[in-house]
């Protein structure tokens, strides 16, 4: 297929497109007689079924009792015989014997029928109870027309079902010779329509094949000659808007990319010719510039080379009217170069001068910065001695000073605990008194518990035999309640005494309080007194450690300033032989000013 021309492509498509339209046709046809037959066979079918519901009816009413059925079979059959329908159309009935039980044409009722076919021959009463038995189906036959017995037969179609009760095949049947008339036209018409979209599908298809393949060719000439790098050519059908146009198009831009090749060859080789041409002229005119380079450096070359000699007045010879203003240039910088090279020659004389002047007063003042540094380093000494012995003095009035502080702490401590012993003195007294309080209640109930056992031992006098239990219980409390009495009593004489004595004490811790405030008051004072001392002593540490703080970083700066002047003094000799040096440089200058290079005096070795 893909090396086919697009021609035969387009036929085959076309071909196979007519072919697919004619299979469908065929399909469509097929479709419209079956659905003919159908529909012919279901109106066959309606038939039947409405003469066995007339034969049901009537057996129905055979069983209900209304007539015998000998009866209801007549009356149902004369009823189906009367039954037609169009086009010749009628119902019959057949026993399994195919002997005629009921039929429009009364000659034929009571006949047996088996083994009479067609005029083809073949046995369709027999298929007929057949297909009835079976349920029900479509029996095709051949048969004359009525009243024209002797005349030409026609397809045929019955259909036939049984009626078990009575056991009796209905059926009818049509001619269907008409259907194949109306299929066969059909079949005409769509042959007639087929052949002529056909035919105007094959003269379009051919347009239309020779539409695309006669520009393809053109075309295909035309990227032929562009291959060729024809570019005279017209590309037809550019105007176009389908593929072809755009294969036309794409061929015109082939063809204008070849075209603009050529002319940029053109252009190229115009430019080779151009840059030989100017490619010699630049050769020769960096020929011309190379000699009047190297006339140019050997000429700066001298020069440099008698200025490397120290030579300032040099000046450069003509170096053409290219580098003239290098020349110019080159003479300012050596004039302005000679020019200062005089006046640092002058001012190193002067230099020289001033510099013998600051080193003889730079020692000088180094000598005096030494004495100095030495006389406050002694005085530093002295002070840094009384300074210790101050803050001895003042560390002692410190010491002294705690002491008394620690001792005058302790004093009122002890006041403290001599208040809290009379404190304590007065609450023992208070609980003493109270304690004798408790004891006298104690007392009076020694006595009412005594006095309690004698009525008790009364009691159990009176009570005799029974009673004397009793009176012992209350002789043993009497005698308890007597302990308790003599207990209580010998308590309250030693809480007695006890109470003298913490009196006693409590006068005696009371003087011994007064005492110690006395001293406190005293100890109070010389605390005053050492605190004030203590205080003069460390104002006198903090103004002599101030001096002598003041001393230090003045001795420190008096150093700092000797090794100043010693470093200036070194500094100024380095200057001094720089100075030298540096003179004996620019001496080595060769200058235009007479004498310039001359030294005003002898340097100081």
């Amino acid at each position: 297929m893909k090396n086919l021309r697009i021609s035969a492509q387009l036929i085959m498509l076309v071909a196979g497109l007519m072919a697919a339209f004619a299979i469908a046709t065929v399909f469509q046809i097929r479709s419209a007689s079956e659905a003919l037959h159908t529909e012919r066979y279901d109106m066959l079918r309606t038939q039947v079924e409405a003469g066995l519901s007339i034969m049901k009816s009537y057996d129905a009413r055979a069983k209900a009792g209304e007539m015998t059925q000998e009866q209801a079979k007549a009356e149902a059959f004369k009823v189906l015989t009367a039954v037609t329908y169009e086009p010749n159309g009628y119902l019959f009935g057949m026993d399994y014997d195919v002997t005629m039980v009921f039929h429009p044409v009364q000659q034929q009722v009571g006949q047996a029928q088996r083994g009479q076919p067609d005029k083809t021959g073949k046995l369709f009463r027999e298929e007929l109870i057949e297909q009835a038995r079976k349920g029900g189906g479509i029996t095709e036959y051949f048969w004359e027309k009525p009243g024209n017995p002797t005349g030409p037969v026609f397809q045929k179609a019955a259909y036939s079902r049984v009626f078990e009760p009575w056991h009796i095949v209905v059926g009818t049947g049509v001619y269907v010779d008409d259907l194949q008339v109306k299929i066969n036209a059909m079949i005409w018409k769509a042959l007639l329509i087929g052949g002529t979209i056909a035919l105007i599908g094959m003269f379009a298809a051919i347009y239309t094949i020779r539409g695309i393949t006669k520009p393809l060719s053109s075309i295909h000439d035309a990227i032929e000659a562009v291959a060729d790098e024809n570019v005279t050519i017209d590309i037809p059908h550019t105007q176009m808007t389908n593929e072809v146009g755009q294969m036309a198009k794409a061929t015109k831009s082939l063809q204008d990319k070849v075209r603009e090749r050529h002319e940029m060859a053109a252009r190229q080789a115009e430019q080779q010719r151009e840059l030989e041409s100017e490619r010699s002229q630049n050769a020769e005119a960096q020929l011309a510039e190379a000699r009047q380079q190297a006339h140019v450096v050997s000429t700066i070359g001298q020069s440099l080379a008698l200025l490397a000699d120290g030579d300032l007045t040099v000046r450069c010879a003509d170096l053409g009217p290219k580098y003239a203003a290098l020349r110019e240039n080159f003479n300012d910088a050596l004039a302005r170069l000679e020019e200062a090279m005089a006046r640092v020659n002058l001012k190193g004389n002067d230099i020289a001068i001033s510099k013998e002047e600051i080193r003889r007063a730079s020692s000088e003042l180094a000598q005096r910065t030494e004495r100095q540094a030495a006389n406050l380093e002694e005085t530093s000494a002295a002070l840094d001695e009384l300074t210790v012995a101050v803050r001895h003095t003042a560390d002692g009035a410190r010491e002294a000073a705690a002491r008394v502080n620690s001792v005058s702490a302790d004093t009122r401590q002890s006041d403290e605990v001599v208040t809290r012993a009379i404190n304590a003195m007065s609450g023992i007294e208070q609980s003493s008194a109270e304690i004798t309080e408790i004891i006298g209640v104690i007392d009076e109930i020694a006595f009412q518990t005594n006095l309690l056992a004698l009525n008790a031992g009364v009691e159990a006098a009176r009570a005799g035999e029974s009673g004397k239990g009793f009176a012992v219980v209350a002789q043993e409390v009497r005698e308890l309640a007597q302990r308790s009495a003599a207990a209580a009593k010998e308590i309250k004489d030693q809480i007695a005494r006890s109470s003298q004595q913490v009196e006693q004490g409590v006068q005696l811790v009371g003087q011994a309080g007064e005492a110690l405030k006395r001293i406190s008051d005293q100890i109070a004072g010389a605390n005053d007194i050492v605190s004030k001392i203590s205080h003069s002593a460390q104002e006198q540490d903090t103004t002599l450690r101030s001096i002598s703080t003041a001393m230090n970083q003045l001795d420190q700066a008096t150093q700092q300033n000797a090794a100043m002047a010693e470093e200036t003094t070194a500094s100024a000799e380095v200057l001094a032989n720089d100075t030298g040096d540096l003179l004996n440089l620019i001496r080595s200058f060769k200058t235009g000013q007479a004498g310039a290079g001359q030294p005003q005096y002898r340097m100081a070795s």
